[in-house]
């Protein structure tokens, strides 16, 4: 979630307004809600609390219980399941406040406490995700250069920066959401104070937290992927890892960056930058009230993507439920194994140097995608 100003019920937006060519001072734009906004909306996010819930508490479940050494990558796992959840908790509130057109009935205290966890937890979940993709850098491309980079103490401390830079990005939220008169009706909205101030530190927070560290994911991926496909007789196996990662980075991807762009035109439009006429105005909220349900969806989407790809999370699950594990040789051909020994997302391979044969541990990947 972003830091920047942001509507997640529809009623809350407060960028009904009309700029004109010579930026003289806004006038209010009347526009409508979607239409049966207030049913659908309300069910959209109970139902990404409920399965975010059950599947985050689940991987959160397995990987604090497991039980010997765990993989490096799995650390950035949990505390990518740790922010979902911790997402994933506001969304009854806010199902709250799409039921009544927008109003938020719980006082101050909680509007600000919510939209900060949303803005914290975005900020982690961009920044674990770009941790990941260094990591799994270093482990393909710089396996032996970045051996003293890679151990349990390192992986700690980078998830503790995430962490406080998260917390430290979410502060404008606990400054500036406050509650606010509804435009037409009894009752107040959670929004944001729009100052010229709160626009200009949303924007650089979007970048410095959404759009730099996408940049480098995207980055580290496309150097993976180009020197796993170069190898000669790349396997199945290889192929799925690969998959897996465009899964869950691509999942990110596409249910945050819809509604990213449409929060940076609405800081734009309110620094005045960019002069939006009223059916513009109506069109971008209605955009962003469906692209902020797309980004909630991406709260309970990790753990599918696990069940779905991953083999050795799917055994895990089967023997939580008491039933027999495969045998431990399919356990091993899983691309990206929750389970599996330090970085393992995809099998390992060899090759000839001369007359020696090194051989690559296999990799794991995990991961909000």
């Amino acid at each position: 979630m972003t830091t920047e100003s942001w509507s997640p019920s529809p009623g809350e937006e407060e960028g009904n307004y009309d700029w004109s060519g010579d930026y003289e001072e806004p006038k209010f734009c009347p526009t409508s809600d979607l239409p049966y906004g207030y049913v659908y909306i309300p069910l959209l996010y109970l139902a990404a609390f409920g399965a975010g819930l059950v599947g985050n508490s689940f991987v959160v479940w397995l990987l604090v219980g497991q039980q010997g050494p765990r993989r490096l990558v799995d650390t950035f796992v949990l505390h990518l399941a740790v922010a979902d959840l911790l997402f994933v908790v506001t969304l009854p509130f806010w199902a709250t406040a799409a039921v009544l057109g927008g109003r938020w009935t719980f006082g101050e205290g909680l509007c600000k406490v919510s939209s900060f966890i949303i803005a914290v937890t975005r900020c982690a979940s961009t920044l674990l995700l770009a941790g990941m993709s260094v990591d799994r850098y270093l482990a393909v491309v710089k396996l032996l250069d970045a051996k003293p980079l890679r151990n349990q103490s390192c992986m700690l401390m980078t998830c503790g920066v995430i962490w406080t830079i998260s917390i430290l990005a979410g502060i404008p939220s606990l400054v500036y959401r406050k509650l606010l008169p509804m435009p037409v009706g009894p009752g107040s909205l959670c929004g944001d104070d729009h100052t010229d101030i709160f626009q200009w530190l949303s924007l650089l927070v979007l970048f410095l937290t959404f759009i730099l560290p996408l940049a480098i994911t995207f980055f580290c991926y496309s150097l993976i992927s180009r020197r796993l496909w170069s190898l000669p007789h790349l396997s199945r196996g290889r192929k799925n890892s690969l998959r897996i990662i465009f899964a869950i980075v691509g999942t990110f991807t596409c249910c945050w960056l819809p509604f990213s762009l449409l929060k940076t035109f609405f800081h734009i439009a309110h620094l005045r930058a960019l002069p939006l006429d009223c059916p513009v105005v109506l069109a971008l909220r209605w955009g962003l009230t469906l692209t902020t349900c797309l980004a909630f969806v991406n709260s309970s989407a990790n753990p599918v993507i696990y069940l779905l790809l991953d083999r050795s999370f799917q055994a895990r699950v089967r023997g939580s439920c008491g039933r027999t594990q495969p045998p431990l040789a399919s356990r091993r051909s899983s691309a990206s194994s929750l389970s599996g020994g330090d970085s393992s997302i995809f099998q390992g391979w060899t090759w000839g140097l001369g007359r020696s044969i090194r051989t690559v541990p296999r990799i794991s990947f995990p991961q909000n995608p």
